[in-house]
């Protein structure tokens, strides 16, 4: 009998083992589905279509002289065009990103939502979003090509980088403002430092140029400047094209001195940052930086990309892949600041590109919006309801049958310690039983408590309503920390890719030298002091709901508000 009950539960053990080839996960890299695509005949897509106003704008170029002219398109998020607008005059290079201006007014007057577009023949025009008619348009020059890198909207004023110059117009009626000869450029957009505008130039000269027009320019010897100059307080970071490489530098604005920060591969693409964290691609890799008084090389990655880069859901980095197998490449930033390659997202349609995703998430739905050099937009969505993806379901199943199996390892053994009249020994092992379910669920059941106490706490609110019209713009969209002392209250930002409040709050507090001590408790780990500021401890709120777990444990979004206060 002893040995039939042994036999029992060792067959019944093997029963519980998981199985490897049970089930597969799919390795898709964004949950998000394919809606409907449109194509828009023989031309390009060189810059990401932007989402505003629940439509979706897209600009082309032509491909060749006989293909189908440059234009604009817009369309509602069921697919329909809306309107569409084309410049038979424009050339082969129509890749100044498109620019939303909402409404406002200045002291040349006031104006209401427009669309603006540089185009490759030297124009410059602002139309209205809902129809598509011209608001005003302007003339710059046009040498073999016109307008090709990424303007600015400087309070009521448009500042256009011009093919061998620099721009600007009233946003109200496009009059003239100013026009100054630099450089001659290509894809170099202009950025703003202090009072003055910065662009680069093919020959490797950063400009300097006010609104009185007072120039300065010094050769940086790292290549041609094809974007434009990311601004960290008064300092620039730039990633200049050599013939055979690529030169990362950081240029002071003052003297111009610059210290050379990384090399890397040919052909760069346009560097985007998210706080303080740089990210840059060219065709051999991906880079990562960390920019604050500094800037430090993080990480590299292979990846072939010479456009633009996006942010897409959970903070997944997406860019295209220049080549003709086409795809978009899918990279995250894990919690040591390392590149970690997520997949290639494919679709039907893949082929050379540069145009980063556009991606949009509302409360309700997400919508992620790709185009490239095959002239075909593809819009996909996932809605709120969506159930969660098999990768999901998988990771639970395996942590569920685990626990099976140490459940009946030890109901084997006291089963057979019963049988042998061992009941100390039995009542032991029992306890043993229920002592690994607890261990085991624990932080399953702080986690659902915590997502419990969330969905259901009545003050939850969205990062808009806790904006703050001091903090950098920047910082939307990306995790914010807080840190409110008796007599200082410090904010934190751009931070992406954080999964708990306790991580995100070690993230910031480790770069910005805030010392904190933590112990170790039962429930979790707790703060006990910030900068040695105890208190009487400390508390903590997650958008706007204060927690009453351990941080360790308060699961975070890619755009959550986290705050503490000393009690």
């Amino acid at each position: 009998m002893r040995h039939g009950a042994a036999i029992f539960c060792i067959t019944l053990l093997l029963f519980t083992i998981p199985n490897s080839t049970a089930q597969e996960s799919d390795n898709q890299s964004l949950d998000i589905e394919f809606d409907w695509s449109y194509d828009l005949g023989d031309v390009f897509v060189s810059t990401k279509p932007l989402i505003e106003k629940e439509m979706i704008f897209v600009r082309t170029s032509t491909s060749n002289p006989n293909s189908d002219s440059a234009g604009v398109f817009a369309f509602d998020l069921e697919g329909e065009m809306i309107w569409q607008s084309e410049n038979s005059n424009s050339t082969y290079h129509d890749m100044s990103p498109l620019l939303f201006v909402k409404s406002g007014d200045g002291d040349c007057g006031s104006w209401g939502d427009m669309l603006v577009l540089g185009w490759s023949d030297g124009a410059v025009e602002a139309l209205n979003p809902n129809t598509g008619e011209t608001i005003w348009q302007q003339k710059t020059e046009k040498i073999t090509w016109g307008i090709t890198g990424s303007m600015l909207v400087d309070e009521d004023n448009l500042i256009v980088p011009t093919r061998n110059g620099i721009a600007s117009f009233c946003l109200a009626n496009g009059d003239d403002i100013f026009e100054y000869e630099t450089g001659l450029g290509w894809r170099n957009g202009v950025s703003k430092v202090g009072d003055r505008y910065f662009l680069g130039d093919e020959n490797g000269n950063l400009w300097s140029v006010s609104k009185a027009g007072v120039k300065e320019s010094r050769d940086l010897a790292i290549g041609k400047i094809r974007h434009a100059p990311i601004a960290f307080g008064d300092k620039l970071l730039i990633h200049g094209q050599a013939t055979y490489d690529s030169n990362v530098v950081l240029v002071n604005t003052s003297d111009f001195s610059f210290e050379l920060i990384s090399k890397s591969g040919p052909s760069p693409g346009i560097p985007i940052s998210i706080g303080q964290t740089v990210i840059t691609t060219d065709l051999q890799n991906i880079g990562l930086f960390h920019c604050n008084q500094s800037c430090l090389e993080l990480d590299k990655h292979p990846f072939i990309s010479s456009g633009e880069v996006s942010l897409v859901q959970d903070n997944k980095i997406m860019l295209p892949k220049n080549t003709v197998e086409g795809g978009w490449g899918i990279f995250s930033i894990d919690n040591n600041s390392n590149i970690v390659n997520e997949g290639l997202f494919s679709t039907m349609n893949d082929w050379y590109g540069t145009a980063a995703p556009e991606y949009m998430k509302n409360e309700d739905s997400e919508i992620l919006v790709l185009a490239n050099d095959n002239g075909i937009l593809e819009f996909y969505t996932k809605s709120k309801y969506q159930e969660s993806g098999p990768e999901d379901k998988i990771k639970t199943d395996y942590f569920s049958q685990l626990l099976t199996l140490i459940l009946m390892v030890f109901t084997a053994i006291v089963g057979i310690q019963y049988l042998r009249e061992r009941y100390s020994s039995a009542f032991r092992f029992f306890m043993m039983v229920i002592f690994s379910i607890f261990l085991f669920s624990f932080s399953d059941i702080v986690s659902s408590w915590s997502e419990y106490i969330d969905d259901s706490s009545s003050q939850s609110i969205d990062q808009e309503s806790l904006w703050q019209d001091d903090w950098p713009e920047e910082w939307l969209g990306t995790q914010v920390i807080i840190f409110e002392f008796d007599n200082q209250t410090m904010f934190y930002g751009g931070f992406i890719g954080e999964k708990t409040a306790l991580s995100l709050t070690l993230k910031a507090a480790d770069e910005n030298q805030i010392s904190v001590e933590i112990s170790d408790t039962v429930m979790g780990k707790y703060i006990e002091s910030f900068n040695q500021q105890q208190g009487d401890g400390w508390v903590y709120f997650v958008d706007g709901s204060e927690a009453i777990v351990s941080a360790e444990f308060a699961e975070v979004s890619s755009d959550s508000i986290v705050h503490w206060k000393m009690v």
